[in-house]
């Protein structure tokens, strides 16, 4: 599955890749340097906007990266 948007925080300390296959769902990177976590999987807008909400991120702390 190849992600349609990706984003990280402004502090490189999370990578969201966006997937639409067939409904669509978040994966989420917990990154350290190089290295990078096991995904999270949210499904769904409003569990991404929880989980934005829990970390204390807003749409503005996201930067997109080039596919």
């Amino acid at each position: 599955m190849d992600p349609s948007a990706i984003w990280r925080d402004k502090n490189h300390r999370w990578r969201i890749e966006a997937i639409h296959a067939p409904d669509l769902r978040f994966a989420i990177y917990a990154t350290n340097g190089t290295t990078e976590s096991a995904p999270l999987w949210l499904y769904g807008m409003p569990a991404l906007a929880r989980w934005l909400m829990i970390q204390n991120l807003e749409l503005g702390d996201l930067e997109a990266e080039e596919l």
